[in-house]
Order: structure tokens, then C-alpha cells, then sequence
């Protein structure tokens, strides 16, 4: 019975320092998991134009990735609806990105649907490599990989946003109530104009005539 308490004091002495580098351990690995990018690289239908599909590069982590490369060329520019345009491969996006902040977004025109069909497949595989720092400031390299898929835009609606038809319609490539408007107020200054030209006319008549 009086040993008890030793073996009990002797037990707690070798399972504490293990409890608390377990403790340690777990909390490191927090922190670590948040300070680590997490790059990940997809298509999704512009927020702007209508048909026009964005390639989007976003650092989802909690660390700053440096000197991102990808494993291969990133399909760009590849246009047509219905059926795909001719595209050059040394086209597509060939790119290292010095700094990629947590939440840094960067997007580029991917293209439309069928145009990009045509080199996406079923699957693009793209891993993205970089370097970054862990909680303990050592540096390490790390990567992810995006497998990229437009398949579930298929037969997606797709429509200009306000903002963009707005635009278009200030710079005359679309027609709407703005051109129309336009149009009527160059003839109604092209009138004014003339009459302008008349009265002057007329004034002047009746000056010399006095």
C-alpha cells in the first residue's frame, strides 16, 4: 500500500513530458497546416461576359507562396462556341509567379467552352510547385495538384453582367437604348447647328441692311 503513491509519481513524471510534446506537437501542426499555401487552379464562367469562361489561380492557404511554377502549359485563348477555333499551344499560359499572397486571386481569359473542350479533355492535370516558410521560418517546397474540367458548364446559362453590356453600349458595340439615344441626339445637334447657321445669317442680313 505505501508504494503506491511512488509508482503513481513515477508513472506521472514519464507520461508528462509525452503529454506535453504531444500537446506541443498538435498545436505546431495547427499553426503549420495554417501557414501553408494551398494553390489551386480551375475554369469558371466569367462574372462579366457572357460564353467567356476565366482560368482562376487562387492561394487558398494561410502562407505566401513564392516562385509558383506549373507542370505544364495552362490552356488560354481557346475560343468558339460551337466549334473550337485553331489555337497555338505556345499560346497557352507558360508563367512563374514571383509572390502568390493568402487569398491573392489572379485570373486570366481562358477561352469558351468547346474551345477549350478541345485541350482540357476529361482531365487536365496541373500541379503547381512552390517555395514557402514554415512557422519556424525554415523554408521548404511544397505542391498541389488541380485537375482541371469544364464539363459541368455544359448547357450553363450565360449572360453579360450590367456593368460589362454598360460598357459595351458607351463604346457603341452593342445595340441598345444608348445608341439609339445617341444617334437621336447627333441629328438633334446637326439641326441645331443649322438653325444656328440660319439665324446667324439672318442677323447679319439685318445688320447690313441698317
Amino acid at each position: 500500500m505505501t508504494t503506491e503513491p511512488a509508482y503513481f509519481q513515477i508513472a506521472f513524471y514519464i507520461i508528462s513530458p509525452f503529454l506535453t510534446f504531444l500537446a506541443v506537437a498538435i498545436a505546431y501542426l495547427a499553426i503549420y497546416r495554417q501557414s501553408k499555401p494551398n494553390i489551386v487552379i480551375h475554369y469558371e464562367p466569367s462574372d462579366d461576359a457572357g460564353s467567356i469562361i476565366d482560368l482562376v489561380i487562387h492561394n487558398y492557404g494561410g502562407g505566401t507562396a513564392k516562385d509558383v511554377q506549373f507542370s505544364k502549359a495552362i490552356p488560354i485563348g481557346c475560343f468558339g462556341i460551337d466549334q473550337a477555333r485553331p489555337v497555338e499551344n505556345s499560346n497557352f499560359l507558360k508563367v512563374k509567379i514571383p509572390i502568390l499572397a493568402p487569398g491573392k486571386t489572379l485570373r486570366y481569359m481562358g477561352g469558351q467552352y468547346s474551345g477549350l473542350l478541345v485541350h482540357i479533355g476529361d482531365g487536365y492535370p496541373v500541379t503547381a510547385t512552390y517555395n514557402y516558410r514554415t512557422p519556424l521560418r525554415i523554408k521548404k517546397k511544397g505542391k498541389d495538384t488541380s485537375i482541371l474540367d469544364i464539363h459541368y458548364m455544359a448547357g450553363m446559362h450565360s449572360s453579360n453582367s450590367a456593368a460589362y453590356d454598360l460598357a459595351d453600349a458607351m463604346k457603341g458595340r452593342n445595340n441598345t437604348v444608348f445608341i439609339k439615344t445617341n444617334k437621336a441626339l447627333e441629328v438633334i445637334s446637326k439641326q441645331l447647328t443649322r438653325i444656328a447657321a440660319v439665324l446667324e445669317s439672318s442677323r447679319e442680313s439685318s445688320s447690313e441692311n441698317t
